[in-house]
């Protein structure tokens, strides 16, 4: 499980780098040409907008996995340790469910609608923008099946190790 998580994170999280760059040196070149040449490019607006999205969707399926997600620790505090966990087990199912009811199978939806579309500038299909839905869904459930394997073996994101040691006890 840790050599898989290992290999996703390294990928997902290569990817994000790699688009970041790339989206980097789009903008450079959209300023360049819009400002030195006086002749603004007209895919940079798509390829920039296009990436984000791409981008935010893979970010946001790495924060899944590296437990570094928008979260209310509020609550966390006031539980005992093993409450803690199992709201942790909690959140974990709740993105199982959002991944697979919203972005994978919402998602699959919108590709399929947008199929037949092609974007104004670059005419690729819309399809492939709107794929960055169920590929992040995806990943979020696989790394959502890994933080959960994580927490039956007592490994948590957010309980301090020292804690979980303390469980059995408890």
């Amino acid at each position: 499980m840790d050599r898989l998580r290992r290999i996703l994170d390294l990928v997902v999280g290569g990817l994000c780098c790699g688009l970041l760059l790339v989206l980097v040196v789009v903008l450079a070149w959209q300023v360049v040409s819009r400002y030195a040449l006086n002749a603004p490019s007209s895919v940079t607006e798509e390829v920039l907008r296009y990436g984000v999205i791409w981008m935010s969707m893979l970010g946001a399926a790495y924060a899944v996995g590296q437990g570094s997600h928008l979260s209310i620790d509020m609550l966390r505090g006031w539980l005992s340790r093993r409450w803690q966990l199992r709201l942790e087990g909690l959140v974990v199912l709740a993105f199982s469910i959002f991944a697979g009811v919203v972005l994978i199978w919402g998602g699959m939806r919108g590709v399929q609608i947008s199929a037949r579309q092609t974007s104004a500038v670059l005419r690729i299909p819309m399809s492939w923008v709107y794929g960055a839905l169920p590929v992040s869904g995806g990943l979020m459930l696989l790394y959502a099946g890994l933080n959960l394997a994580d927490l039956l073996r007592g490994r948590s994101h957010h309980v301090p190790a020292e804690d979980m040691a303390e469980l059995p006890g408890e």
